[in-house]
């Protein structure tokens, strides 16, 4: 069975990067749940940046209202 990590923090606070880091380390495979809902133009942007650095082999869930549903 794998490890299941729940990263918070505030905004701008390396949530993402930090969990990539973490994620990457284990060498397993990954799905990545992606929470933030793209509600401006600079959300938008943030959220496309994030999708860049994520590696192709994970699989990413978007799910901005319905965590555990994810």
């Amino acid at each position: 069975m794998g490890a299941l990590f729940f990263v918070t923090g505030g905004a701008r606070s390396g949530k993402s990067r930090f969990a990539q880091h973490m994620a990457e380390a284990t060498g397993r495979p990954v799905t990545f749940i992606a929470t933030m809902e793209p509600l401006d133009d600079e959300l938008a942007a943030r959220v496309a940046r994030h999708r860049e650095t994520r590696p192709a082999s994970w699989t990413t869930v978007e799910s901005p209202r319905d965590l555990v549903t994810a």
